[in-house]
């Protein structure tokens, strides 16, 4: 009896059998915690399906486990308007704040209220956009309004699927937002792997999780094995409740924190949190708090929103850790404008998860004021869980001196009345020159002129002011360490790209002395270019709302000091800054308006526009000059001195009262 012949097996068929497998097999492996088989068998499967789509291209669809890495490097993001702002959350330190929370939300909604708690994962906001069930988008939070397309590198991550099947009731195109992050594990190996390639460590999880994810070359973003939670469906479907959308997004495949719970008091809330707080150490994953959430969206819409934030959602953070360690030097580093600022370098102490090796000082009165001296022992947190603080010293002892002479050039340092910095007055500094040009490139957007790549082009004499960036050519940027042919081309088309700079960055990007973002804002919209500023008197820089005697010394000093110079060169070097639009003229002309507190229907820089469109001034603070002080809720001493300076008052109703119908 002859053997029948086997059947030949479809090739198509054959590979969408392999991407169901390899897909099932990397939602139980990623998304689930649970794998279903050996590393080796997972690779076989992988190996076969990539065996077939070399053999058979036509094969190959954009959702295969295949394409997750690869793709051309990219060197810049586009930008992304997100489907609805992703929010920011208003943030609660203590019980009392959690409480006061809970007391506005059954002021407005009533007593029947149920929580839903999720821990607060200290990572990057992610948009990810579906069309049809297939991954269409990825965007970074960015502002809240626009983010970045990051969509090449987010394929990389495995618990992102790139294929789903919707849930019953959703449109074809819909947004899941939620958190990308780095697993502690991971982050430590990866420094490992830094300390063994001799090059410096990474500082913490959360900011190596958003370079990751912004990386030119995909395939670093895949190197680095990140994860996700995600939490917000958008729209939500059917779903009544944030704990529906994060049953149905598990339901959809997606990675949900399972530490989630649905709480029906605000004691319960605060047990929840404190049981977090002891255990959060037991995670593979850092969290800075709870994001407690009223659960039912019909009460959720009834609260509403302020500003750019939910009233219906809150998030509960983490004291900041403490830890003690030695001072073992204390240092001096020279900013941009010669500003000396000591900065205790102490024994590695970790805080939170993060490794401590340096504490900014800010100034001498400060290092005194605390008596920190080398030797000294300190306990140090992470103000709002982030930046590193001296908070006490055992045996304080005062006395710590600035140096008589820049550490960086010799030059000489001096305290000036009545500012309370010392300053190295050499204007020939390299350390200000670098920082300088920083500030200059960073002010402008010039993406790709960070320190490294700086300091090397004043090191080979190419650059001494920001002026000579703008002559930079191709050959010349090739020929330094990092650069190739394509690279020095971008960082070229970058820099002309920031020679029609609006007038306020251009003005803020000059590093005047005391002028700021918002000063230069206010000075472009008074003189409307930099022709107007330059030949203003003080008196009349004097008359700008917002902008006083010292302020207006230090404008005029500059551009009738060498900062005239640089403006002429930049000028020359073809930087064109776009002009101001002029203050119109209508029902506000003459009046100056200063806000306070937040508004609820409106952003405070949309309102100040529409003030300067209707003939009025927006100013900073406020003088016996400003007609109206309009106040939301959080007013504070802006509103104080109003009152006792008797200007007129309104909230945001009555301040729209008074615009044009």
């Amino acid at each position: 009896m002859s053997k029948r012949k086997k059947a030949a097996v479809d090739p198509a068929v054959r590979a969408d059998a392999l991407r169901d497998q390899i897909r099932r097999h990397e939602h139980a492996y990623f998304v689930l915690d649970a794998p279903e088989v050996s590393d080796s068998e997972y690779d076989a499967l992988m190996l076969e399906l990539r065996a077939l789509e070399d053999e058979r291209p036509d094969l190959v669809t954009a959702d295969s486990p295949t394409q997750r890495v690869g793709g051309e490097a990219s060197d810049q993001f586009a930008k992304v308007r997100h489907r609805s702002p992703m929010l920011s959350l208003q943030n609660a330190f203590d019980e009392s704040e959690i409480r006061a929370f809970d007391k506005r939300v059954r002021a407005a909604v009533g007593d029947q209220v149920v929580y839903c708690a999720e821990l607060k994962i200290d990572g990057l906001a992610m948009s990810l956009t579906y069309s049809r069930g297939r991954l269409q988008r990825a965007a970074t939070r960015g502002d809240g309004t626009t983010g970045e397309d990051v969509t090449a590198n987010v394929r990389t991550i495995r618990s992102v699927p790139l294929t789903i099947t919707p849930a019953s009731g959703l449109p074809d195109l819909f947004e899941v937002r939620g958190e990308v992050y780095f697993p502690i594990a991971g982050f430590e190996k990866l420094n490992r792997e830094m300390e063994a390639a001799g090059k410096p460590r990474f500082v913490n999880p959360r900011n190596t999780a958003a370079g990751s994810v912004r990386q030119i070359d995909p395939n670093v973003t895949a190197s680095r094995d990140l994860q996700t939670f995600m939490y917000t469906l958008d729209p939500a479907g059917p779903a009544n409740s944030q704990w529906d959308v994060l049953n149905t997004l598990e339901s959809m495949g997606f990675r949900v924190n399972k530490n989630r719970r649905r709480l029906h008091s605000i004691d319960d809330v605060i047990e929840y949190h404190a049981e977090w707080h002891r255990r959060r150490h037991e995670l593979e994953y850092e969290i800075d708090g709870m994001v407690v959430k009223v659960d039912s969206f019909p009460q959720q819409l009834e609260l509403g929103f302020v500003s750019r934030s939910p009233r219906w959602a809150i998030a509960f953070k983490y004291a900041p850790e403490k830890a003690e360690t030695e001072v073992e030097e204390i240092a001096c580093y020279v900013g941009r404008t010669g500003v000396l600022t000591p900065v205790a370098h102490v024994k590695p102490v970790v805080v939170g998860g993060v490794t401590i090796r340096n504490v900014t000082m800010h100034n001498e009165a400060q290092v005194n004021e605390k008596g920190v001296y080398v030797g000294a022992r300190v306990v140090i947190h992470r103000a709002g869980d982030v930046i590193p603080e001296i908070v006490s010293v055992k045996d304080p002892q005062p006395g710590w001196r600035m140096p008589a002479k820049c550490p960086v050039c010799g030059g000489e340092v001096v305290r000036e009345e009545p500012y309370i910095a010392h300053r190295c007055i050499n204007p020939f500094c390299g350390a200000q020159r670098l920082e300088r040009l920083r500030h200059f490139a960073a002010v402008l957007d010039i993406e790709g002129l960070g320190y490294a790549t700086l300091t090397q082009v004043i090191d080979r004499g190419m650059v001494e002011d920001p002026s000579d960036l703008f002559g930079l050519t191709t050959d010349q940027i090739k020929e330094l360490e990092g650069f190739a042919d394509r690279s020095a081309q971008n960082l070229v088309d970058r820099i002309a790209a920031a020679k029609h700079p609006e007038l306020g960055r251009f003005l803020f990007a000059l590093g005047i002395p005391q002028v700021g973002g918002a000063t230069a804002d206010l000075l472009a919209g008074e003189f409307g270019s930099v022709e107007r500023v330059r030949d203003a008197g003080e008196e009349s820089l004097r008359a700008v709302e917002g902008v006083g005697p010292s302020m207006a010394h230090e404008v005029f000093a500059y551009f009738h000091g060498p900062g005239a110079e640089l403006v002429v060169r930049l000028l020359g070097a073809g930087v064109v800054p776009k002009e101001a639009e002029a203050i119109g003229e209508g029902p506000f002309t003459g009046k100056t308006f200063v806000f306070t507190g937040t508004l609820e229907t409106m952003s405070r820089p949309d309102a100040e526009a529409m003030v300067r469109k209707l003939g009025g001034k927006a100013a900073g603070s406020v003088s016996a000059k400003t007609d109206y002080v309009v106040a939301g809720p959080g007013a504070g001493s802006k509103l104080e001195k109003a009152q006792k300076l008797k200007v007129s008052v309104l909230d945001e109703d009555q301040f729209k009262a008074l615009l044009p119908k």
